[in-house]
């Protein structure tokens, strides 16, 4: 297993991944059906325009991924003007079914979970690996990378959200140096999940 750079040519295959653990940690299809405009919205402004992205690749398969941040702004630019157009498309059908896509975005807009200060903790990122590779070090040995790239840029402290239900992950947040700074319960997963979920916002000072 090789960790390196994220590039554009791994949009579709992190975009697979990220699309199939959405349901905290597992498929949810009927949750949000597009992959296709999941990749738009959540995967495409991290790999450009994002930092100190990172991929785990065995015999060419992406196993795992980070990708991140270093502020809030870049991600703004890139997905300002080119929301409209993917509304447009949304609402004409072209990605599948309307109703339950605009239903997590409207959702996702209405239960938003704790956020630690920018102005201390600018950057943020969102990780994955595929669930038949974990339990092999790959989800600390791509943090640990990224953590390095961000000292090297000289932020300052870095977020991430989590959920309470994801103990593992928890535990490997721990492990390098983060600590639990807010929580709050979310009827954000309500309808997916059966119940509402504690959601987490976990620090690091660089």
């Amino acid at each position: 297993m090789v960790l390196r750079p994220a590039k554009e040519k791994d949009l579709s295959a992190i975009t697979r991944l990220s699309h199939g653990t959405l349901l905290l940690g597992r498929a949810g299809p009927s949750v949000f059906p597009s992959r296709e405009l999941w990749g738009e919205l959540f995967v495409a402004p991290y790999l450009r325009r994002g930092c100190c992205n990172r991929v785990a690749e065995e015999e060419g398969e992406i196993l795992g991924y980070i990708l991140g941040a270093c502020s809030d702004l870049s991600l703004t630019l890139y997905l300002l003007p080119r929301a409209p157009f993917l509304l447009l498309k949304l609402l004409l059908g072209r990605y599948g079914p309307p109703l339950p896509h605009l239903y997590y975005l409207l959702r996702l807009l209405l239960y938003r979970g704790p956020r630690a200060p920018k102005g201390l903790y600018p950057a943020h990122l969102h990780i994955a690996v595929d669930p038949k590779a974990q339990g092999r070090g790959i989800g600390k040995a791509l943090l640990t990378e990224f953590l390095e790239c961000l000292k090297e840029k000289g932020i300052r402290g870095v977020q991430l959200s989590t959920t309470r239900a994801n103990a593992a992950a928890r535990r490997l947040y721990q492990s390098l140096g983060f600590r639990l700074y807010a929580k709050r319960a979310s009827p954000f997963w309500a309808p997916y999940h059966g119940h509402p979920v504690v959601h987490e916002v976990w620090v690091r000072e660089l």
